[in-house]
């Protein structure tokens, strides 16, 4: 299998929100990077929005802005996908939550290429079993690599798939840890592992406000002012470890807390409707005071990208 450094093409399939984000991650790491779309104002864009995500960075002191022209450079755009996948030694599907979609893009994709090269898929609901199932052409090389929103500020990403070989999943981890990703290698399951945590935390959210508890701004306190400070740092094993003198302490002391309120105390949202929607809407506009949602997104990424910095200087 390749070593890191020898992935120098990377195909991008796809330039919708992820697609540029990963882009703008393999770009920054030094690969050439080949971004196709079909012809569309998304593949129109894309290189604006590379660039914009790009200054950004810039401006938040991650890289120099002078840098910029030349990772640029390494981008091309184009609407041919024999033309995108020429030479490619990595691939990074990108498209639709579309099982049939995917599908197809996976039979192309691995029609077109040599048996030796990875093909990764962005996706979150879907397992990449089901997307490759119908691929003749070593499929073995077929895996998920799922990043989270936007991958180029927040490095944390999933490598999966119980079909793929151990040896291509070990390698696309290897090179995504080599451009500055954060990879986890996890069994194929629903969600995977960071939506699963983040769903399990919505349910609790929308069954507080739901019955009552409190609002909406208040959840979101909890986590913004609590939780999600010292989450950034050390997640609920990290937690547990602190909380007592160690973790084998902390384990066995509140198991019976725990159990209670796993066994008991702890309900299922099994629905909601639009009169409840339309509440959470009108609880969370004081959260955001004066932003609208793209300024909103904007300060999250400065956030973000901000404690990154800072855990990256420890």
């Amino acid at each position: 299998m390749k070593r890191p450094e020898e992935y120098r093409k990377v195909a991008v399939i796809g330039c919708g929100f992820i697609g540029y984000s990963w882009g703008v991650v393999f770009a920054r790491g030094g690969c050439s990077v080949s971004m196709y779309n079909r012809k569309s104002p998304t593949l129109d864009t894309v290189m604006e929005r590379i660039e914009g995500a790009l200054g950004f960075l810039a401006e938040e002191g991650v890289i120099p802005r002078e840098n910029i022209p030349e990772i640029t450079g390494r981008i091309t755009v184009t609407d041919n996908l024999d033309e995108a996948v020429k030479d490619a030694d990595y691939i990074q599907e990108c498209l639709w939550e579309d099982i049939e979609l995917k599908k197809d893009i996976f039979r192309k994709l691995t029609d077109m290429t040599d048996g030796s090269i990875p093909i990764g898929s962005s996706c979150s609901g879907l397992r990449i079993s089901d997307i490759a199932a119908e691929v003749e052409n070593h499929p073995e090389r077929c895996l998920t690599a799922h990043p989270t929103n936007p991958p180029h500020l927040i490095p944390f990403m999933e490598i999966s798939g119980d079909n793929a070989s151990e040896e291509i999943k070990d390698s696309v981890r290897d090179f995504m840890e080599h451009i500055g990703q954060k990879p986890i290698k996890c069994k194929e399951v629903y969600g995977y592992v960071l939506n699963r945590l983040q769903l399990s935390l919505v349910q609790e959210a929308l069954y507080l406000v739901k019955e009552g508890v409190c609002g909406v701004a208040d959840v979101d306190r909890a986590l913004t002012d609590g939780l999600g400070l010292r989450w950034a740092f050390t997640g609920p094993y990290g937690v547990e470890e602190l909380n007592s003198a160690s973790l084998c302490e902390g384990l066995d002391k509140y198991k019976d807390y725990m159990l209670q309120f796993f066994n008991e105390e702890q309900q299922k949202v099994t629905d909601y409707d639009k009169e409840f929607i339309d509440k959470c809407v009108r609880e969370f506009k004081p959260v955001m005071g004066n932003m609208s949602h793209d300024e909103y997104l904007l300060w999250r990424d400065r956030m973000v990208t901000r404690t990154r910095l800072i855990k990256e200087k420890q």
